[in-house]
């Protein structure tokens, strides 16, 4: 698998875990090449994750608050 794969892959799964959601459901609007490198390890896309979940989310239309609370809880106190 290649790191575009590994990073729609690692996306998809935050996305289904944190908002109910598919990368399938949402519009196209992430460009992946612009994320990840060829030399990234698996490791390294997951650390970005949160950032690609929230770029997507924001770009579809989501409320910014409700981002903000899935891709990054720690910075939010319950």
């Amino acid at each position: 698998m290649n790191v575009i794969q590994t990073a729609q892959s690692e996306l998809n799964s935050f996305l289904e875990k944190k908002a109910g959601i598919s990368l399938l459901d949402l519009p196209d609007y992430i460009v992946f090449a612009d994320w990840v490198n060829d030399e990234m390890t698996k490791e390294q896309i997951k650390e970005i994750v949160p950032d690609l979940a929230w770029e997507i989310l924001d770009l579809s239309g989501m409320d910014r608050d409700t981002v903000d609370r899935l891709c990054y809880p720690d910075n939010f106190e319950d």
